[in-house]
């Protein structure tokens, strides 16, 4: 399915050593606790979600750079220590700057998250797309909600591991393979319902799960640039399976695309979280 890969403070008011110093802290530290204003706008444009009910505390990760802007993981969380949603907020002038070259970035996730199947985010960003030709071959990003570590992540490199899928039961409805092993990454599972799987029809935005070695190991936003650049706000179903290999974990029902105007932001939330 996938191209087979491994995968402004201003300094004119401080001396050259502060700037530096400041940017520095500003690009890796982690901020663990935003107001409750910031989490009410991850979900401003959504249903009520099942456990919303509550205060509730957005957490960050390290932020890192890309393009001219940066981009941090978030988890939003309850006060009782409940996680409402997991996801990543990105400055716009990431959109901006992009290199020519592919790209891969991992984000680590707060140390404050709990109770969620997830490990860690790599964001992606395809300049000229990658197979299938004719489908995915224009510029969007791939977003791999991983549920392995990134030490496991590195082993996937067998294509033995692929040819015995997971059990039925733990496969998406609507859910097929096209086969094939992406090192460092694992087999990728598209929705036969999917927009641009249709006659006529054109990737915008789509839904993603990928496994190994019998095990689905992570979900997958994947968006295109010019999708983002509309800056529009969307909720979408994510189709489940009938049952799920980790249980006593939470995991989401629907993804959502919003821009936060002011801001200036955009943010790719995997939301409405069930205990499974």
């Amino acid at each position: 399915m996938k191209k087979f890969k491994t995968f402004k403070l201003s300094p004119q008011s401080l001396s050259p050593l502060l700037y530096l110093l400041l940017l520095l802290i500003f690009i890796s530290c982690e901020t663990d606790q935003v107001s409750e204003e910031a989490s009410q706008s991850l979900t401003s444009n959504n249903s009520k979600a099942p456990n919303s009910s509550g205060k509730m505390n957005t957490f960050y990760g390290p932020a890192k750079q890309m393009g001219d802007g940066v981009l941090k993981s978030m988890v939003v969380m309850k006060h009782d220590g409940t996680p409402e949603a997991i996801g990543l907020r990105i400055s716009e002038k990431v959109l901006t700057g992009l290199p020519h070259e592919e790209l891969n970035i991992t984000l680590d996730l707060s140390s404050k998250m709990k109770g969620m199947a997830f490990d860690h985010i790599d964001f992606g960003w395809n300049p000229h797309g990658h197979e299938p030709p004719g489908i995915y071959d224009i510029p969007h990003f791939d977003i791999h909600f991983y549920m392995v570590s990134v030490d496991y992540k590195n082993t996937i490199l067998d294509p033995a591991l692929i040819e015995t899928p997971p059990d039925a039961k733990y496969i998406p409805e609507g859910y097929f393979t096209p086969g094939g092993l992406v090192p460092y990454m694992g087999e990728h599972w598209l929705d036969l319902n999917a927009a641009e799987l249709q006659p006529g029809g054109v990737f915008t935005r789509t839904f993603i799960y990928g496994s190994y070695d019998q095990e689905f190991i992570f979900y997958e936003p994947m968006i295109t640039l010019a999708y983002l650049q509309q800056k529009g706000k969307e909720q979408i179903a994510i189709p489940q399976p009938a049952e799920f290999q980790r249980t006593g974990l939470y995991y989401p029902t629907t993804y959502s695309i919003n821009y936060d105007a002011v801001k200036k932001e955009y943010l790719i939330t995997l939301e409405n979280l069930v205990l499974r």
